[in-house]
């Protein structure tokens, strides 16, 4: 990787960035923003696009669940003569766009209110009660009529609430509305206990007529345009939905000039003359100059020299085609610099290899294989997750075949862990092999052994990579030793501390004290007593740390047990059920389901386990992942401004 400096007169920006972005490798670093720098083009520019995005949600709210349109050829293009103008030309077009969503939103609101107050009266209106004709409420002269309805359909009973004063008549029961006629004095009172209990005054809708006697034609006249309404709105989000391309590509658009100007600001020297900073990937320096000289017209001054060894420096690593595809799973963790051990192709072997472990089964691999390649070979989104659900699923049958003998949960042959089974069914009893079990958790415990000690391994040539050469040869060697011996005495003596008394324990406390002095002791030689005390201080925590995360850290290898008892387990559970049941189709069925059940909750229970011991039992040993992404500078669409 290169580090390239390029300045170039303010007018010419456009130009230089038009064509770092169709050349489409050079990562850009920006400095800080100065005081005095004016950032109110791309302020203005942040606003639109915050403003754009609200329109798109709420335009994308409003077409939930309608057909969206076939894409065409349609190449939207929108530039204009400067930045201004361009401001001007997007602060115009949208705001005919919020405008349009706005005056929307308000018709559907104003019908959402409006068509409940109308089915009630329309239910009123055509209630068979002779009570509820609407030409009998214009007779009353000195009663109050108040047409009350309840909120909910377990609304309590009205009629025993009301003072005695008052006629009520019971119009619909669903929903219950009340016809009540009551005093002009009770009526402040009425209202009150109608609302204690959980009832509304049926309120008028807007236009309805003061005589009662054509409340019947409005409603009719009413409904009529609710159905206009209903084509309108319609019309209005196939209208919306239509405008979504261009929505979507406008949102791109800002998001370009957005960058465009913040880079364009944040680059500026003095009042003529603008300096971008970057990488570029060292094969490509002399192109990418050569193009920008041309563009230019050679009124530029370039720098460029080659750089690896500062952490700032973005990480762009070429992999073959099966090793790229683990390379997310390490960003997931975090990306690597220079200056370590890149773990990506290590953990393109080991990722899957502790998965089939833990999936070991020839049938539920081969099924799992088989969903990663319908994911692969059908869906956009699902294509990647497809490809490592085939991997893992290839090794998980692969290990079923060598380790395990098992095809969907059951033993069909002796494998190099279990030559008897895990378990077996006789006579409806679950038989299980003390031998299998204890060389599957044996197995376990020393894939746990070996990979902290890869982990180990690979932290002391970081160390030698980074130049720390007291920390690789008086911390990490040491602990390695450390780590070893302790897992040698566990091995041949047992966890019996009365036998490791007998001499067994010097090959632990030998490294342990070494570990624990050997960098303090240096320390005192090299930087005084002070510093070597301090030095002490730290390594006693750093032993403390060290031992504990040993013991739990092998201990958690035990996950890889417990996967493959319970896959084994969990299956039988189901084949026992298809035998409690007699057997025959319901029997296969419960297999079948059972199966396909175990291998969609396992496939995910031991993605995540293997993900942890990766993450926290692995790089955790070595791995710092302090570098910078290489992210070349890349527009979405075509250029909006580019003075020629």
């Amino acid at each position: 990787m290169s580090q390239a400096k390029i300045l170039f007169l303010k007018s010419e920006s456009e130009l230089a960035m038009d064509v770092l972005n169709k050349h489409g490798d050079f990562h850009l670093t920006l400095k800080e923003a100065d005081a005095s720098v004016s950032f109110e083009l791309s302020e203005l520019v942040r606003d639109l696009l915050a403003r754009l995005r609200e329109v798109i949600n709420k335009s994308s709210a409003l077409i939930i669940g309608e057909t969206n349109p076939a894409k065409g050829d349609e190449h939207y293009v929108l530039e204009a003569e400067d930045w201004p103008s361009f401001i001007s030309m997007m602060n115009k077009e949208i705001s005919s766009y919020e405008k349009q969503i706005l005056n929307t939103e308000a018709s559907i609101q104003k019908d959402s209110k409006a068509r409940p107050i109308f089915e009630l009266w329309k239910k009123y209106a055509t209630a068979p009660d002779g009570h509820a004709s609407l030409d009998l409420l214009q007779s009353f002269k000195k009663l109050t009529p108040l047409i009350l309805y309840a909120k909910k359909e377990d609304t309590p009973d009205l009629a025993p609430a009301l003072p005695d004063s008052c006629l009520h008549y019971i119009i619909t029961s669903e929903p219950m509305i009340y016809l009540v006629l009551c005093l002009k004095g009770d009526r402040t009172s009425v209202l009150q206990i109608a609302s204690e209990r959980g009832y509304s005054l049926l309120e008028s809708l807007e236009g309805m007529p003061a005589d009662y006697s054509s409340i019947g034609q409005f409603l009719e006249t009413f409904e009529s345009s609710q159905q206009k309404f209903d084509e309108s709105l319609a019309s209005s989000k196939r209208s919306i939905a239509l405008l979504m391309p261009r929505l979507n590509y406008l949102n791109s658009l800002l998001s370009d000039a957005y960058s465009v100007l913040n880079i364009k600001e944040r680059a500026s020297v003095e009042d003529r003359w603008e300096v971008l900073e970057g990488y570029v990937p060292s094969k490509l320096g002399d192109s990418l100059i050569s193009d920008l000289s041309k563009a230019l017209n050679g009124r530029m001054i370039s720098f460029i020299q080659e750089e690896h060894s500062s952490p700032k420096v973005p990480v762009k690593y070429q992999y073959p085609r099966f090793f790229k595809a683990f390379y997310t799973v390490t960003n997931l963790y975090g990306v690597p610099n220079y200056n370590e051990v890149n773990p990506t192709a290590i953990l393109a072997l080991s990722f899957p290899i502790i998965f089939g472990f833990m999936f070991g089964d020839i049938g539920h691999g081969l099924m799992l294989a088989a969903l990663g390649f319908l994911f692969y070979r059908y869906t956009k989104s699902l294509s990647k997750i497809g490809v490592y659900l085939i991997i893992c699923g290839v090794f998980g049958a692969i290990m079923g075949a060598t380790l395990y003998g098992e095809a969907f949960g059951k033993h069909i042959y002796s494998g190099l862990l279990t030559p008897a089974g895990i378990v077996e069914i006789v006579n409806g009893q679950i038989s299980v092999s003390s031998t299998s079990i204890m060389n599957v958790f044996t197995f376990a415990l020393a894939v746990g052994v070996f990979q902290i000690s890869l982990g180990i391994v690979l932290g002391v040539v970081n160390n030698l990579l980074q130049k720390k050469k007291v920390d690789a040869f008086l911390v990490s060697l040491p602990k390695l030793v450390f780590f070893l011996s302790s897992i040698y005495v566990a091995v041949i003596y047992g966890i019996n501390f009365i036998n490791w008394m007998s001499g067994p324990i010097y090959l632990i406390l030998a490294p342990l004290l070494f570990f624990f002095l050997a960098k303090p002791v240096y320390s005192i030689f090299a930087h005084g007593i002070h510093e070597g005390l301090s030095s002490l201080g730290e390594m006693g925590f750093e032993l403390f740390d060290t031992i504990v995360r040993f013991v739990s850290n092998t201990v958690s290898y035990l996950r890889i047990f417990a996967m493959v008892i319970a896959h084994v387990m969990l299956t039988t559970v189901f084949y026992v059920l298809g035998d409690l049941v007699g057997g025959g189709v319901i029997g296969i069925l419960l297999a079948v389901v059972g199966n396909v059940f175990v291998v969609l909750l396992e496939g995910i229970i031991v993605l995540a386990q293997d993900l942890r011991l990766h993450f926290y039992e692995w790089f955790s040993r070595f791995y710092e992942d302090g570098g910078v992404m290489f992210s070349p500078f890349k527009l979405n669409t075509n250029f909006p401004i580019l003075k020629k």
